[in-house]
């Protein structure tokens, strides 16, 4: 038995906005793996399935007068009363999809089949569906803004017609390029050595699109809608959107999970700088692949290598997974060699070759570089090049014909990290050159004419999502003047101009203050050479003050039930709800005031030092590579050309591949003179002045917060990349997370017996009391919620104090009141996603006492295999540092080292060693020699750490909650202020006497 309309259109629902297609194009249409889960989910057969749906959405159109009349009204009424949920005409759009698909495969595009086709699948009158089409147009705009207004987390929008079909082509544009299609793209990309780090433009696309849409990976379906020309854009924007999310994926399921059956898959190499003072700036190159993993996958082996064991993990990087132990070090060869991982249990390789020309282009996710096949016009790039004979005075003389902006140069000697034998030219912008080079420079030959009209803002929430309170910078560079860039409301007719901009030359910016786009929910850019538009994209703009819904379940929202660590909290009916922590309050603990008291607990402690990474081992693991020599070491490719067929156009897209290394390049013929002897270079090169760093230290951290609170929770790639473009090295971005965290603004989830972040959430608001009449504010927050609250707490009679401070976000206390009047003040104010406010009166006391239930700190550590590590180091507790050694003592400790990953390790007397936060490790080192890194000065309610030694996870909330700041160095030392003896004593016991005293249990025990 057939379904009904309304489970037929649930289930699409389900297969369409469940959340797979987030951030991406979504379209309605079926590809086989979606067409079989369908049927599961309705228990019916895969056969005939589209058809059934259309016949039964034919069955709910009114028999008399507008057809959808009905379906209107009931649209109408869902997005006034509940379009939380999916749309209720889903299904009647999926007919509609489904009627363009089988006129698109027929090939005969125009209205009147278009109709015929939907009469047929639906059963109701052509003429009578013909005349009513424009109604089905207000059905398509409900779904379009939907999604706009759902932040794009259920897909893109893209219904639009296509040229002069207004109403079929909303409809069409659903499968000019199908579900089962897109995967289709992937031999492409694959073909021609994408990484899915691409800025590219329709343009650049097109001659990509040309060269592959002759071979036979395409299907019938693809090649009759690129033989209208009315369709290629379409195709274009679909294969781009593709290509965006492809290099997470590379072809494989989402999430980034290797696929099973015998392929290759392509990893990337990354460049980035890492500076840490006084030292000079070290370029560090790694191998990996875009993709966040949960876990690392291993063991990774290399063919005709047994013994040698590798790694794929987020190490470094949230959004990009490396190879560990990295394969490149400083050796000249390293770079130069070919790379294939075996992938364990399956027929799949993981591999690298090298090329005499490695372009680079900056990451949308992440603080590096990384490899693209080939440049982009007009974009910033770094250019690794072998040093080969005369090869990079080739280079110079192409970028001084080529370079819109000639780059610096920089040999192994300027830059330590670079291996031997490359030079690295850096923020080389090109255009076209007046001649066509030698094949081996190609990748440096961007293969449109015109650039992407790229969007830049201070904080990019998701792809195509900005913060609506941050400045936004648009920029366009032509093949030719003049130039302009015009930026108006999304949905705005033409005439209705924001801003713009304009140059006679043919490079184009506009820059969008801050607030100047205030009331628009998005913008439409669009950019132009003349008068002829080249590109234009629309962005959203969002701010807590209408932050993302939260997840119905609870699922995504972190909790402490332990020490270290945040977790889920899913809790299933009837279960009892443990002792937690989130944000500063702490639920299920017992206030009673005990009797907690102490004196001071004092002694010379170590003055320590920061706790920095150490420099990376790089000796190459690696004794052997693919390929007896590659084309790097020899310093040439040999190409095989594909010939132009007779009766082609001259300027037919030609794919060229070398038939070692497997480069692939698309060839154009643009009528230029070949440069068979390249002139020497006429333009200088730029003066190496150092590398550039962002100064982490100007980051806006008040709209840092508003982003993070509109996004709610998420994983550490989507923190990361909020910070992609101002920060230099990982461990910044943790930093931040971890200042944010003891403020309790930030709940994390660290990876087991590491310091890395799995995940993050935003807890609620709370309000916490330091002494009997301040408090401070801590959690969710965003300008509405600001409002209410100082306007409460003014009427009130209580006063709000701001205070502005480097690398946190504004300190906002509520004095005069007590927690009683505040929590009547405050009494209805809820934050937009429902939630109270809660008061608090002992913070540090409540968490410190929480912490007491649970168990010891050492559950955080997990059992490690060291072996034998070139920079090992051991702590030394007299110096609280970092001392070199060559092996492990019999007497344990903590350990440290970095073979490409920062390591840190308590070894036990037995010689098991458990690998654990640096500020655990060294604490179990002091514990074991009964050793203090921690003190208390009752006179002045100080908690004293040594520094590099600050105390972990929620302990270090727990005192920071005392006075609601960080912690400052005071005379040598980590100072924890306004520290109560109470909250003290409990952290202390935390820290150190419960382990003592079940020491002294232990060897009572072994005496007896």
């Amino acid at each position: 038995m057939s379904a009904t309309y309304i489970q037929y259109n649930h289930a699409l629902n389900e297969i369409f906005f469940s959340g797979r297609f987030a951030w991406r194009p979504v379209y309605l249409s079926l590809d086989a793996r979606m067409r079989l889960e369908l049927a599961g989910m309705l228990g019916e057969d895969e056969e005939g399935l589209e058809e059934k749906i259309c016949r039964v959405a034919g069955h709910v159109l009114d028999r008399s007068g507008d057809p959808y009349a009905s379906i209107n009204d009931h649209a109408r009424m869902w997005w006034i009363k509940s379009r939380s949920a999916p749309p209720p005409f889903t299904a009647l759009l999926f007919t509609l999809s489904h009627a363009a698909a089988l006129m698109a495969a027929e090939g005969d595009f125009g209205s009147n089949n278009y109709y015929l086709r939907l009469a047929q699948v639906t059963g109701r009158e052509r003429q009578v569906l013909s005349f009513h089409g424009k109604s089905t147009d207000r059905l398509w705009e409900r779904l379009n803004s939907w999604l706009v207004e759902n932040n794009y987390e259920f897909g893109r929008p893209t219904a639009a017609a296509i040229n002069k079909w207004t109403y079929v082509g909303k409809a069409l544009s659903q499968v000019v390029v199908r579900a089962g299609d897109r995967e289709l793209f992937h031999d492409l990309f694959a073909r021609y050595g994408f990484s899915g780090n691409e800025s590219i433009s329709p343009d650049e696309m097109r001659h990509y699109l040309a060269n592959w849409i002759l071979t036979s990976k395409p299907n019938r379906r693809l090649k009759a809608a690129w033989q209208k020309p009315e369709l290629q854009q379409r195709v274009c924007e679909a294969a781009i959107a593709e290509l965006s999310h492809w290099g997470s994926a590379d072809g494989t399921p989402a999430k980034g999970a290797i696929s099973l059956g015998k392929r290759s898959v392509k990893l990337s190499l990354i460049a980035s700088f890492v500076t840490r003072f006084p030292r000079p700036t070290m370029l560090d190159l790694q191998l990996g692949r875009t993709e966040e993993r949960n876990e690392p996958l291993r063991p990774l082996s290399i063919e005709g290598a047994p013994g040698q064991e590798f790694s794929l993990a987020n190490e470094d990087f949230g959004t990009f997974a490396t190879i560990l132990p990295r394969p490149i070090s400083a050796d000249g060869r390293s770079l130069s060699r070919s790379y294939s991982f075996v992938v364990p249990g399956q027929e799949t390789n993981l591999d690298w070759h090298p090329r005499l020309v490695i372009p680079l282009a900056k990451a949308n996710d992440g603080p590096y570089w990384i490899e693209v096949a080939r440049v982009t016009f007009g974009q910033p790039h770094l250019i690794l090049v072998r040093n080969v004979s005369s090869f990079p005075k080739k280079v110079e003389s192409y970028l001084s014909d080529a370079a819109l902006e000639m780059p610096a140069k920089l040999t192994s000697q300027e830059l330590p990290g670079l291996p031997a034998d490359w030079v690295l030219y850096k923020d080389a912008r090109l255009g076209q050159p007046s001649s066509t080079p030698p094949l081996d420079l190609d990748a440096l030959v961007p293969i449109g004419d015109e650039g992407a009209l790229l969007v830049e803002g201070s904080f990019q929430l998701a792809r195509g999502i900005f913060h609506s309170r941050a400045s936004l910078v648009a920029s366009f560079q032509a093949s030719t003047g003049p130039t302009e860039i015009f930026a108006m409301p999304m949905g705005a007719t033409t005439g209705e101009i924001l801003r713009r901009a304009k140059d006679a030359g043919k490079a184009c910016r506009l820059e969008i203050p801050a607030g100047a786009a205030k009331g628009h929910s998005g913008l439409r850019l669009e950019s132009r050479k003349g008068p002829a538009v080249v590109a234009n994209t629309e962005i959203l703009l969002r701010d807590a003050n209408n932050p993302r819904a939260l997840d119905r379940q609870g699922r995504d929202a972190l909790s402490y039930a332990s020490i270290m660590s945040a977790a889920g909290h899913e809790q299933s009916p009837g279960q009892e709800i443990p002792i937690r922590v989130e944000g500063m309050l702490a639920v299920g603990v017992d206030t009673m005031d005990d009797d907690l008291g102490t004196s001071s607990i004092e002694g010379e402690l170590p003055t320590g030092d920061w706790e920095e990474p150490q420099d990376a081992n790089l000796a190459s693991p690696i004794l052997n590579h693919v390929g007896n020599q590659t084309c790097a070491e020899r310093g040439y490719h040999i190409w095989l050309c594909e010939t132009l067929e007779p009766g082609r156009p001259k300027k037919t897209p030609l794919r060229q591949e070398c038939k070692d290394c497997g480069q692939a390049i698309v060839v154009v013929d643009r009528g230029k003179a070949t440069a068979r002897v390249l002139a020497p270079s006429l333009r200088p090169l730029k003066t190496f002045t150092g590398i550039g760093s962002p100064d982490a230290s100007r980051i806006e951290h008040d709209l840092l917060l508003d982003a993070l609170c509109f996004l709610g929770t998420g994983s550490w790639g989507r923190f990361e990349s909020l910070l992609a473009d101002k920060v230099e090295m990982p461990w910044q971005a943790r930093e931040i997370a971890q200042n944010y965290s003891l403020l309790g603004l930030l709940d994390i989830d660290l990876r087991p017996g590491t310091n890395i972040v799995h995940r993050w959430s935003i807890p609620p608001c709370a309000v916490s009391y330091i002494d009997e009449e301040t408090a401070f504010l801590s959690g969710f927050r965003c300008q509405s919620l600001l409002e209410s609250i100082f306007s409460a707490v003014r009427r009130a009679d209580g006063q709000i104090v701001e205070a502005r401070r480097s690398l946190v976000p504004a300190h906002i206390e509520i004095t005069n009141l007590s927690p009683a009047a505040l929590s009547r003040a405050l009494e209805g104010i809820a934050d937009p996603l429902g939630r109270s406010i809660s008061v608090n009166q002992y913070p540090g006391r409540e968490i410190a006492r929480a912490c007491r239930e649970w168990s010891n700190l050492d559950s955080c550590l997990i059992p490690i295999s060291m072996g034998r590590q070139a920079n090992l180091q051991v702590f030394n507790l007299q110096t609280a540092r970092w001392d070199t050694v060559s092996a492990i003592s019999a007497q344990g400790g903590a350990y440290r080292w970095n073979d490409g990953r920062q390591a840190y390790a308590f070894v036990e007397e037995s010689g098991r060693s458990l690998a654990g936060p640096h500020q655990v490790v060294k604490l179990m080192a002091a514990r074991s020699r009964r050793r203090r890194l921690h003190a208390y000065d009752a006179k002045k309610q100080a908690f004293l750490a040594t520094l590099g030694c600050d105390a972990p996870g929620l302990l270090g909330r727990a005192l920071v909650a005392c006075s609601g700041t960080l912690p400052e160095i005071s005379e040598g030392l980590l100072k924890y202020s306004n520290v109560d003896p109470a909250t003290a004593r409990l952290v202390l016991d935390a820290l150190y006497e419960k382990e003592e005293a079940r020491d002294e249990a232990r060897y009572a025990h072994q005496r007896h």
